[in-house]
């Protein structure tokens, strides 16, 4: 179902009046909602994005709990609430897009043909830049049940320091997507993966990293270089999305191919070599593996055997989903393989 997107809204937390509850709050909103908040410190602001996708609640749970403490942030905030619309529809928090075909986390580089979805994006990254944040938070959950992690395509101490309030791994990537986290806005910003959205585990996380974050007096001084475990060069497994695909406990015989139905246990530690993730009654073809220029993979990370499909190495693995829409539009998940790393750096 197509959603009309409306523009977006900007008031101040003083004047808002909170229901007790996130989801009547969502309900109350009027479309996507900037809302600013006065610090102890008014000439730096901090800016919080959260719910890009409407299915991945755990940042606007976090900033409803902020603004319900009535707390003062060291600094100026900007929250900056997106796919109200989205979120919106019932059961609510459970559809992704804002218009049910363009992701608008795809679409921040702004070139995609959609103008409705592309003056979304453009709106939000003018009321990003307008601030002139000092730091950038993305808030998401991972699409499948996952330990939370952050992703960011920086690598200094700055964007590990920004992570470290959150989370203690973060990968590092090159993908170019044409995601929030990739637009310059001449500070460092990092996307947070609170783990899963129907996760209260999630939830917590997300509100105790928010307030961390909008509390500290120096976002990058301190504990936090030493804690974050980076994780390098994620590829990327992508299905057809042609493909008729199911997730089981075993191969069903009418699908092309078969996912295990417990995809998002792998999502928890490393998968070792040769292990099963499901069965292909068309082999390997579905499935394309790529790196982080977007180029096909020459070694994949799976092969198939007498109908089975495992893993070649042994594989982290991020973002397994059993979300069927993500598995076959987006991706299966990512993984870093330290074994592929090592063949191509020659040790």
């Amino acid at each position: 179902m197509a959603i009309t997107l409306k523009k977006l809204r900007y008031t101040h937390a003083e004047n808002l009046h909170l229901p007790a509850d996130p989801t009547e709050w969502l309900l109350s909103l009027h479309g996507p909602t900037v809302i600013d908040m006065q610090g102890h410190i008014t000439n730096r602001t901090r800016v919080v994005s959260v719910l890009v996708h409407g299915n991945e609640p755990s940042g606007f749970i976090a900033v409803h709990r902020f603004l319900q403490s009535k707390i003062t942030p060291m600094t100026n905030v900007r929250f900056v609430i997106c796919s109200v619309e989205a979120a919106q529809q019932q059961p609510v928090f459970t559809n992704r897009y804002v218009d049910d075909v363009h992701d608008l986390n795809r679409c921040f580089n702004l070139n995609k043909e959609d103008a409705s979805v592309t003056q979304r994006a453009g709106s939000i990254l003018q009321a990003i830049n307008e601030v002139k944040a000092e730091a950038v938070i993305d808030m998401h959950n991972t699409s499948g049940t996952s330990p939370s992690f952050c992703v960011a395509t920086r690598i200094d101490m700055q964007v590990q320091a920004l992570a470290s309030f959150f989370c203690q791994t973060m990968m590092y990537t090159r993908l170019s997507l044409g995601s929030l986290m990739e637009q310059n806005f001449n500070c460092p910003i990092v996307t947070v993966e609170c783990g899963g959205a129907r996760d209260q585990q999630a939830h917590e996380m997300a509100y105790q990293g928010v307030h961390e974050f909008l509390m500290a007096d120096n976002l990058f001084a301190g504990h936090h270089y030493m804690l974050v475990d980076i994780v390098e060069h994620p590829l990327r497994l992508e299905l057809d999305p042609k493909t008729k695909m199911v997730f089981a406990d075993k191969n069903d015989p009418d699908a092309d191919v078969t996912l295990v139905s417990d995809i998002e246990q792998h999502n928890m530690g490393i998968t070792r070599a040769d292990c099963l993730i499901g069965w292909s009654n068309i082999g390997c073809a579905p499935f394309t593996v790529r790196n982080e220029a977007g180029e096909v993979q020459s070694d994949s990370i799976i092969y198939c055997q007498d109908g089975q499909i495992l893993t070649r190495h042994k594989l982290r693995i991020f973002m397994a989903t059993t979300n069927h829409r993500i598995a076959l539009n987006d991706c299966l998940f990512y993984a870093f393989c330290e074994d592929l790393q090592a063949g191509a750096s020659g040790t």
